[in-house]
Order: structure tokens, then sequence, then C-alpha cells
């Protein structure tokens, strides 16, 4: 891309990559890497060598994930978590049940709805840094981007202070 002096750069990182969220943090911690990097590169990379960044940050996507998660946290007797946390926990896993049924605006949404979100971000002559994928996640992260909401105000900022 360097050479050809031109590409775009797609990250699929996820709303916990903006947002920390109960028993979600080694997962968070990895979208935060993510984002962090992907950052940090659009603010050198992109002008010298014509190599955009995006990062497609969606909310929870219809998939057996929460089912597999939550077969691994049950115990031998078919009881969740135990111990000081297992009240935190039950509340956290009765209230993930409850935000996949309810609302006016979906915590789910398809793979396929998450890939139409790429496919306008891979085909945009000016794609955005940041883009949420639905009207849930860009509820979740208003507090965090309703200044800056697709990142490039930070970006240019970074590059006044630094570049």
């Amino acid at each position: 891309m360097r050479e050809k002096r031109a590409g775009h750069i797609i990250n699929v990182t996820s709303v916990g990559g903006l947002v920390g969220q109960p028993f979600n943090e080694l997962y968070c911690g990895a979208k935060f890497a993510v984002e962090g990097f992907t950052e940090a590169l659009a603010t050198y990379v992109s002008e010298p060598f014509n190599i955009k960044f995006s990062m497609v940050e969606p909310g929870g996507i219809a998939t057996e994930f929460m089912t597999n998660a939550v077969a691994k946290t049950v115990n031998a007797k078919g009881e969740l978590a135990t111990g000081e946390y297992a009240p935190i926990f039950q509340k956290y896993m009765e209230g993930a049940q409850n935000r996949g049924q309810s609302g006016t605006e979906s915590l789910y949404q398809s793979s396929l709805e998450v890939a139409e979100v790429i496919l306008q971000v891979a085909l945009s002559e000016n794609p955005p840094l940041r883009v949420r994928t639905s009207e849930w996640a860009e509820n979740l992260c208003k507090l965090k981007t309703q200044a800056d909401p697709d990142g490039t105000k930070l970006v240019n900022q970074v590059k006044e202070y630094f570049l």
C-alpha cells in the first residue's frame, strides 16, 4: 500500500472498543487496543501514503456467541457463577436476555447487516474513521462520540499537536 500510495484498511472492532462492559473486560481491552492502534496509524500514515483507515463498530451480532459463552459459565450442577460475583453476574445475564428481546431498537444485528455497512465503507470515496452499525450501537456510544461521531476531528487534533 505504501509503495502504491493507495489503500484502505478496515478493522472490524466493536462498541466494546469504545465502551467497557461488565464481564467483557478481556474482549473490550482487545477491541480498545485495535481502536487505539488504528487511530494512531490514521494520524500519520493516511496523508503521505494515501492509505485510508476505518473502524466498523457493531453492537451485538445474532450468532451463537452468547449461548456458547453462557454454556461455558455454567458449573456441573447447571448453576451460573458462584461466589461474590454471582449476584452481579446473574443480574447481567438476566439483562442480556431482556436486551435481546425488548425495545424498538434491536441490540442484535444479523451478520449480513454488518457486512452491508462494511461494504458501504469499502466503497466510500471518503470513508469515516469510525462508524457504528446500528441505532443501538450509536446510542450506547453517544457520550463518547457525540462531539466527534466519525473520529476525524480527534485525528486532526492529534496531527496538529504532534506533527
